[in-house]
């Protein structure tokens, strides 16, 4: 699916497109959990409407510094607050601010923001209608997945109420998350090397209410980026990397992304960092300098998080969430 949506825009098209259209279908890809056809498709929407919006926040107040840095703080205390409602809800939290980070930070030339913000959501449409064919030819074969067991979530307030309270740890997460995403964005507009926007993406993706739980994240992305960056640089440097060869390692990045996003988050964050390192060299941006930046950018956003995590109530681990 990514390889033929992003051969035809490659061949058709602008090819700054792939970069919101790669984005639209990966992002989308991570949130489909549960087993029945409303319960896939509702985790996939909330999470495409939410990438969405971030990108076209983001793309909006992008070349105002002062309004990306306070931007940026409500988006991230809006997506924090977000993970109140439960699972899926937290994960397109998670991956609408990382949309907003990309859209309002990245070095290149994009298209404008409701270009880019379109052409994710047709990315994330056409992730949707391939669970629709999935279950459509299960369908016809007699071979629907039994969802007979799958829990029905409870009310949107329902599971909202228990968590609106000052001590709650997704009240404290999203205030921290707050303060540390209007701080690595200042950092983003301050410091020049390359693909600096790095250091709040990083920060989208670590950041968890619990400390343990943001000590191990931080631990395994740092890995998995610098096993990474390692592979793309090696493979972009010693090969041509044509085009062809580009999407093709874009599509199998995105595989290792959703098979390991579970059992090895550092071997997804290897495959998703390579998933970039890809999409933004086949767009045509290249990746002199970014290698050492992206590096220190992990690290950056890594000691910003570790540090935040460690102001305020120290709740129980909370269970964990397949991307944040």
């Amino acid at each position: 699916m990514i390889i033929a949506a992003l051969s035809y825009t490659f061949d058709h098209h602008d090819k700054r497109a792939l970069l919101p259209i790669g984005i639209g279908l990966l992002f989308t890809a991570f949130a489909d959990r549960g087993v029945s056809l409303r319960r896939r498709i509702t985790s996939m929407a909330g999470s495409a409407l939410a990438i969405t919006i971030g990108t076209a926040i983001g793309g909006l107040v992008s070349d105002n510094q002062v309004l990306h840095v306070v931007v940026g703080g409500v988006a991230g205390l809006a997506c924090g607050l977000a993970g109140v409602a439960g699972i899926s809800s937290m994960t397109a939290g998670v991956l609408g601010l990382v949309a907003f980070t990309i859209f309002s930070g990245s070095p290149i030339d994009l298209l404008n923001w409701r270009t880019n913000a379109l052409l994710i959501l047709l990315g994330a449409s056409i992730m949707i209608a391939s669970v629709l064919v999935e279950f459509g030819v299960r369908a016809a074969l007699r071979r629907l997945p039994d969802s007979d067991n799958e829990l029905v979530p409870d009310s949107l307030w329902t599971r909202s109420k228990v968590h609106l309270h000052w001590g709650d740890p997704i009240i404290l997460h999203s205030l921290r998350l707050a303060v540390v995403m209007m701080i690595a964005t200042m950092l983003e507009e301050v410091l020049t090397f390359p693909h600096s926007y790095w250091i709040p993406m990083t920060v989208a993706w670590i950041s968890r209410p619990d400390r343990d739980g943001t000590v191990e994240k931080v631990t395994l992305r740092v890995a998995g980026t610098l096993v990474g960056v390692a592979v793309a640089g090696s493979l972009i440097g010693i090969t041509p990397a044509t085009s062809t060869e580009s999407i093709i390692m874009i599509a199998i990045a995105a595989y290792v992304v959703l098979a390991f996003l579970v059992p090895n988050y550092a071997i997804a964050v290897a495959g998703i960092t390579v998933f970039g390192f890809f999409l933004f060299h086949v767009v045509g941006f290249p990746i002199d300098g970014s290698i050492k930046a992206r590096v220190a950018s992990t690290f950056i956003a890594a000691a910003l998080v570790l540090v935040a995590v460690h102001i305020g109530r120290q709740p129980e681990r909370a269970g964990d969430t397949q991307i944040s």
